[in-house]
Parts: structure tokens; sequence; C-alpha cells
């Protein structure tokens, strides 16, 4: 008898929880892509402060990261459609659960890239946000860009 006490308590404290109080991890709020002519910032913008490892490969050129405390969303799906052709980094981008609670995205790269990796605390309307900017290995040279121009 007292264990069946035990669970209609458990029951009635579940039951009186939001969906707030049950869901676990992190919920995305928004994702962005910005590609410029000297770098790519990809932004992750999430309610909380976002746990990432990442990785590069050369051949083919990747990079993996692995976000730990979310689940996939449509907003991390949404980050697929906002690559654009003539970004000069990445050629495409990939989302997929990669173990419970991981995600994992996969951006392919058009050239070798230094990726930069930092967090921005909340401030105004923004959240905690996690950015990537990919940089190019080797710096574009200025003259040679304007020989090629004529």
């Amino acid at each position: 008898m007292k264990r069946r006490a035990v669970l209609q308590s458990f029951g009635a404290v579940v039951l009186s929880l939001g969906a707030a109080e049950i869901a676990f991890g992190a919920s995305l709020v928004a994702v962005r892509v910005w590609p410029a002519e000297d770098y790519t910032r990809v932004t992750l913008e999430s309610d909380t402060v976002l746990s990432v490892k990442h990785f590069l490969t050369d051949n083919p050129r990747r990079l993996v990261i692995d976000i730990d405390g979310l689940e996939l969303s449509p907003a991390l799906r949404e980050l697929v459609g906002k690559v654009r052709a003539d970004d000069p980094y990445i050629a495409g981008i990939r989302v997929g659960q990669n173990q419970p609670r991981v995600v994992r995205l996969v951006m392919d790269l058009k050239q070798a890239t230094a990726p930069q990796l930092f967090t921005l605390e909340p401030v105004a309307a923004y959240q905690h946000r996690l950015v990537f900017d990919l940089h190019p290995v080797t710096e574009a040279d200025p003259l040679l860009a304007l020989i090629q121009e004529k």
C-alpha cells in the first residue's frame, strides 16, 4: 500500500509541473548564418549556455560540432536552409541527433578554415549565443585579388 501512495504522490507532482519544468536541456531561440568576404559567422542563440565539442576533418573538409544537452528541433533544421550558395566558406550544413541529448552539426567547407569558437552572454533582446567564426587558413592577398579583377 505504501508503494501505491508514493506513486500517486509522484504522479500528482509530475502533473502539476508545466512543460518548462519537465523539459530538459537547452532550447534554441534562433540560428543565424552571416557570410562575408573575410569570414562567415554561424550563431546559435539559446535559452541556456550550450556545451560544445568540435573538430575539423581534412578529407573531405568538414567542421563537426557536437552540442550536448540539446534535442533536434525545427529551429536547428532551419540552419540547413540559411547557407547561401555564394558563401565563401560553407558548402552546406547537415544536422542530426548524434546520441540522446547530443545534436551534431556537420559543415561541409569549401576551403581550409580556422574556426574560432566563443560565447556571448545575454544582452538586450539576445539570449546566450554560441558563435563560430570561420576564417581562412591563409589570408587573401589584396594585390593578387586586384590583379585577378583586371
